[in-house]
């Protein structure tokens, strides 16, 4: 029904959980909307005009809506509703919490591991969106990488960098998320015990938090 709405925000109530409330002030009237908490940290702050990607979901008794920082988020979103036991709660956690490009790639490679991160999904959820979705979403994701920006690696060194941290247990969604956070680094991207020593500090990161 709503494709965004875009307001001024109104309040924003920040939760312990995964998701927080926004109240979003559109000509007057305060639209009540539902955010992974990670997006509405940085949506802006009170006072400002800002536009929400949206989704409104119906059940007997209630009306909620959900927001978005952008429509990769929301279609990602319904996406995961389709497989069975995931409701709009759990699909914006699992989105909130690991972002468009981890999920999907995460999916296509069937890494269940990463997917279980997600605030309230387990390794039997998990399992479900590996098995149900890849043929779902290969359209979506071929979309989606068409805007990435390629990694700014040398395509030798990169490989030689996946095949050690892959020998140390670590995922493919796990390997590219270390390299994207290299990417543009000139004094990494051809050396690859630098490059080796960057990735394993932000894996290592990334498992404590």
């Amino acid at each position: 029904m709503f494709a965004f709405l875009k307001g001024v925000v109104q309040s924003k109530d920040l939760s312990n959980g995964s998701l927080s409330r926004l109240v979003l002030d559109v000509s007057g009237v305060g639209f009540e909307i539902w955010m992974a908490s990670r997006s509405l940290l940085s949506l802006g702050k009170a006072g400002d005009e800002v536009i929400v990607h949206t989704f409104l979901a119906v059940r007997e008794t209630e009306m909620t809506i959900f927001g978005f920082e952008t429509a990769d988020e929301r279609q990602l979103f319904q996406i995961l509703q389709t497989v069975s036991g995931i409701g709009p709660k759990l699909a914006l956690q699992i989105v909130g919490s690991l972002g468009v490009k981890l999920v999907v790639d995460a999916i296509l490679e069937e890494d269940v591991k990463t997917i279980s991160q997600a605030p309230g999904v387990g390794p039997k959820v998990a399992q479900r969106i590996v098995l149900e979705l890849p043929g779902k979403i290969e359209e979506f994701a071929a979309r989606l990488g068409a805007k990435q920006e390629p990694v700014n690696v040398a395509g030798d060194v990169q490989e030689e960098v996946r095949a050690i941290l892959g020998g140390l247990g670590y995922t493919g969604t796990e390997i590219s998320m270390a390299l994207r956070k290299a990417q543009g680094d000139a004094d990494l991207s051809q050396d690859v015990e630098s490059l080796v020593r960057f990735s394993l500090k932000v894996l290592g990161a990334s498992a404590v938090s």
